[in-house]
């Protein structure tokens, strides 16, 4: 599997992005949010970016979607759960609404704002609800330290996790590391690409782990 491509942006369209990796250029379809993202990376913004991805093979092709977060990417998986509902469509729908909103559409029951989004009509938008509420959970900014909350701050930085563990670290100290400098560190984090976001908390955790 590849879990994400790290590499530069040689353009930036409405629905695909092609970066250069080494002597590879690869072409990754991704959703309007995303490429509105990606069009503000100017100069140096434009190294070394990465992009989470899914890759979807079938007989006659193979074909990498591209996410500039984890949010975005497990929408993208989740809406693919839905019956009528397949990897073209589920990034359209990431196209016309954002994550959030998404996810507070499916939890609230909200068909009309559903069937807004281009390509949904109010059927489909009844399934996505029936599907796919209380799945996508938003972090609740009222109760920073809830425990869907800390999963959710944990998911995104699974990547980082996942490699402490393979130097030897434990899995519930690193995670209660990673929780805490997330928390403290949110401010500064933000302010970084997330490729300089993950190099900084790793090399944190690595010193809070001793």
């Amino acid at each position: 599997m590849i879990n994400a491509i790290i590499g530069d942006i040689v353009s930036v369209q409405e629905s695909e992005v092609v970066l250069r990796g080494g002597s590879v250029e690869y072409t990754l379809f991704i959703s309007g949010q995303t490429s509105s993202r990606l069009t503000q990376f100017k100069g140096e913004d434009r190294l070394n970016v990465r992009l989470l991805t899914v890759l979807i093979h079938r007989e006659d092709s193979m074909t990498l979607f591209g996410f500039f977060d984890e949010s975005e990417r497990e929408a993208f998986k989740q809406l693919q759960t839905v019956s009528g509902i397949g990897s073209k469509q589920a990034l359209k729908i990431l196209s016309g609404i954002s994550v959030k909103h998404l996810a507070e559409a499916l939890d609230s029951g909200n068909v009309k704002l559903l069937s807004s989004i281009p390509g949904i009509g109010p059927k489909t938008g009844q399934k996505m609800i029936l599907a796919l509420r209380n799945v996508l959970v938003l972090e609740d900014e009222k109760t920073p330290n809830s425990p869907s909350t800390k999963n959710i701050k944990l998911k995104l930085w699974s990547d980082i996790i996942d490699a402490l563990v393979d130097m030897g670290y434990d899995r519930r100290r690193i995670e209660e590391v990673v929780d805490k400098l997330v928390t403290e560190q949110a401010e500064k984090l933000e302010e970084f690409s997330r490729h300089d976001a993950e190099e900084y908390l790793f090399r944190s955790a690595i010193v809070a782990l001793g």
